[in-house]
């Protein structure tokens, strides 16, 4: 090959005499394309040239090819001779190789006949030794089937002692081990026997587990812990826990959760829950001694799966009055209560994971569903808001100013503003507020603060609407001072303003513990909060604007006019030199001065100045 490419770069270099339109070593790539090479040369002098290029390049490598092959004739002609019986030579090779294939195959086949009938005998010896397990297992089943019959005729007749229990639950579980191999082997009456005796033992453990429950005492439980292990023992946790709740269980709660029992409860329903509560410590403290708090005896969930779901049953279908929404004040304490209640519960839970699958429970879902908590919100909502809403209207109105806000120690002198103070601190306080639906009250409490801004906005459009109209043509002038609601107005906006730390600081301190931790939630409160101060910034400004237009209309634009007369006045050189303003400049004057000296301690001097500034300025513009 390294030949070859030297006799091709001989060719090349044979035509260096000759100048080509193209570039040879072109042809000499691994990618050559026809196409890439003609879009190449497409700036070729001619097509004629780069066909005649083409040709002589080509008669180039047809010469160099010829002594190419005279150079090597020696080794074509050796390579021929070579080849001269090599089909022979062949032939010779491939039948042996087919002979030997075909026996290679022929003992695969018999390979794989030998191992089908290996696995066949395989499979038939297991077939026999699962037959001989089956039998087996039907022999001891009915060995053990005496066994548990003689145990319960004799042992067990009267007298229960754990050990008898023990032995008759080992007994029960050889049983139960034996049957699931040979189970279709018998006969309905021995199935019928299996079982009729199973239910005989868990009968007699019954008993004996309600005995020891009786004499347990937190000194001496030894009984009791010996019957949970046989429960144990017998994988049936879940039987204990029925029976606990059957027999112990629901005798007390029937007693104890009912309409009548709520209704002479001289507590309500916090005495009901004490009572509930109560029974735990009275008949269950040597019970959660021993499967609860320590790693003992495991697979027992008493408090759950028996006392929990046999009061939840109970509350939900013995006592559905107290679920009721009729009356805010009413639902609120028996939540409140409720609340406590299984705040008490989880407080005797071993564990957070057990507080967890105790709160994802399917009970406590559904106990939990059962307060209506967005019916309450709506009652609480009507209240609040309905409340709040009455003092808004009419806009404008003889009592609109908080006369006796020093009796009641308010921060605000327009009733609309304290009416909302007071909706926003209804939201929050003890006695409405449930953290179950805090967002619901955050939101009510935005809505309270944007539906008085909005009450801003109309009062100023519905002032500026008369001031723009004849004061004897305008009711409202006689009945209200607008300038001293203007103030007033201004005054409580600048406190609200800083008033608003105050309420994001109690709607934080509100705020859920599980949502206590999330940082989008206080920067959710914040945004709102900023939102709203931006927005009531901008009411201070309007308040101002609408100041000035009502001092310039009480300063009387007409009086201004006079100046136009000056020249008249003083064409004469005999008038008197004037010593003092016109008229008109104390008329305009007055209620300027009234303004600075009445409102100026209200507003604050800057505020005041400010505002004499524009009207002066707009004053001087006419």
């Amino acid at each position: 090959m390294q030949d070859h490419n030297k006799s091709f770069a001989n060719i090349e270099g044979d035509k260096s005499s000759t100048a080509l339109c193209f570039d040879k070593n072109d042809f000499m790539k691994g990618n050559f394309s026809v196409d890439e090479f003609l879009h190449k040369n497409r700036n070729a002098p001619s097509l004629e040239q780069l066909r005649d290029d083409l040709g002589i390049y080509l008669k180039d490598l047809r010469s160099s090819m010829i002594d190419l092959i005279n150079e090597d004739y020696a080794d074509f002609v050796s390579l021929s001779a070579n080849l001269v019986g090599l089909d022979q030579s062949i032939e010779d090779i491939e039948n042996p190789l087919v002979q030997f294939r075909k026996e290679v195959e022929n003992i695969r086949s018999l390979l794989k006949e030998c191992a089908s009938e290996v696995r066949q005998n395989l499979e038939k010896k297991q077939q026999f030794r699962v037959q001989k397990r089956n039998l087996q297992c039907y022999q001891k089943v009915e060995e053990t089937l005496h066994k548990i019959e003689n145990l319960l005729a004799h042992q067990l007749k009267e007298d229960l002692k754990p050990i008898d229990l023990e032995r008759t639950a080992l007994e029960l579980i050889q049983l139960q081990f034996n049957q699931k191999f040979c189970w279709d082997m018998l006969n309905d009456e021995q199935k019928n026997n299996s079982e009729r005796l199973q239910n005989e033992v868990f009968a007699k453990l019954r008993i004996f587990f309600n005995d020891s429950l009786k004499s347990s005492t937190s000194t001496c439980s030894e009984l009791l812990e010996r019957c949970l292990r046989i429960y144990i023992t017998l994988d049936a946790c879940q039987i204990a826990e029925q029976v606990f709740r059957e027999d112990i269980v629901a005798p007390y709660m029937s007693a104890t959760i009912s309409e009548y029992c709520l209704q002479n409860s001289p507590q309500g329903l916090s005495g009901i829950y004490g009572k509930i509560l109560n029974f735990i410590s009275l008949h269950m403290t040597d019970l959660l001694r021993l499967t609860h708090y320590t790693d003992k005896l495991s697979g027992f969930n008493f408090l759950v799966n028996s006392f929990w779901v046999d009061v939840e049953m109970r509350l939900e279908t013995h006592m559905s009055s107290i679920f009721a929404p009729g009356n805010s004040d009413v639902f609120y304490m028996k939540y409140k209560c409720t609340r406590d209640f299984l705040s008490k519960i989880e407080e005797l839970l071993a564990n957070d994971d057990a507080v967890k699958r105790f709160k994802e429970h399917k009970q406590t879902l559904s106990f939990q569903s059962r307060w209506n908590l967005p019916v309450y919100f709506q009652i609480c909502f009507q209240e609040i808001a309905g409340e709040f809403e009455s003092a808004l209207v009419p806009l404008l109105h003889a009592d609109m100013m908080n006369c006796k806000s020093k009796a009641i120690d308010s921060r605000y002198q327009l009733n609309a503003f304290n009416s909302a103070s007071k909706a926003i601190e209804h939201c929050w306080k003890e006695g409405v507020y449930l953290s179950e639906i805090f967002p619901k009250f955050y939101k009510l409490s935005v809505q309270i603060l944007l539906r008085l801004s909005r009450w801003i906005s109309d009062v100023l459009q519905l002032i500026t609407k008369f001031s723009s109209k004849n004061k004897n043509n305008s009711d409202c002038s006689i009945q209200i001072n607008k300038t001293n609601v203007l103030i007033a107005l201004h005054v409580d906006v600048q406190v609200l303003i800083e008033q608003l730390p105050e309420i994001e600081r109690h709607i934080v301190i509100n705020v859920p513990n599980e949502l206590r931790n999330d940082a989008d939630v206080c920067n959710v409160v914040a945004k709102s909060i900023d939102d709203v101060r931006e927005t009531l910034d901008g009411h201070l400004g309007a308040v101002q604007d609408v100041l000035v237009d009502i001092l310039i209309s009480e300063s009387g634009i007409e009086s201004v006019r006079q100046v136009k007369d000056l020249p008249r006045l003083y064409r004469k050189t005999n008038r008197d030199t004037p010593t003092k303003s016109s008229p008109y400049i104390d008329q305009m004057l007055r209620s300027l001065k009234s303004f600075q000296n009445e409102q100026s301690s209200q507003l604050g001097n800057a505020i005041a100045t400010n505002v004499l500034l524009k009207v002066c300025s707009k004053i001087t513009k006419e």
